[in-house]
């Protein structure tokens, strides 16, 4: 039988069961069945990568094939760029929709925010035009400020 403790409620006093000292609850190491199915999943599509870049990056028998994967890999590189470029731009809109529904003291963040995740999508673009995020020197600068700024915003959001 639950103890039940005097508690003041307006000008009426009514019982209100005190709440348990500890509350029972699952440890953090508990996997569900929803998140084995998922790890599974998971573990499979890495399996699968693993094979597939097996026979990709394995030695080319002939220069026809040596030209084949080249011109796949930089197929990939390209796309890939330009998807994640797509990427952050869909981050940046986000924030920017953050901007346009925040009251005015909150609104600076989200404004950096979008325009942070617009410059880093911008040069993606960028690198896959120049052949890498290092070269040419200002590249590198652009993203290492891009990360900089996505650091400073986290913990500005998250010790704020």
């Amino acid at each position: 039988m639950p103890n039940f403790s005097p508690c003041y409620n307006g000008d009426v006093r009514s019982p209100i069961p005190e709440m348990p000292k500890k509350l029972h609850s699952q440890s953090p190491w508990t996997i569900t069945k929803a998140a084995k199915v998922r790890l599974t999943v998971f573990l499979l599509l890495l399996i699968a990568f693993g094979v597939w870049s097996g026979f990709v990056f394995s030695e080319p028998m002939t220069p026809e094939q040596a030209t084949d994967r080249s011109k796949f890999l930089e197929t990939v590189y390209s796309q890939g760029n330009y998807i994640e470029a797509g990427i952050w731009g869909i981050f940046s809109l986000g924030f920017a929709i953050r901007f346009f529904r925040r009251p005015p003291a909150e609104k600076q963040h989200a404004f950096v925010a979008a325009i942070t995740f617009l410059l880093f999508g911008i040069s993606d673009i960028v690198e896959v035009h120049t052949g890498g995020w290092w070269r040419p020197w200002w590249l590198l600068l652009w993203k290492s400020a891009c990360i900089l700024s996505m650091i400073i915003l986290l913990f500005t959001y998250r010790f704020k």
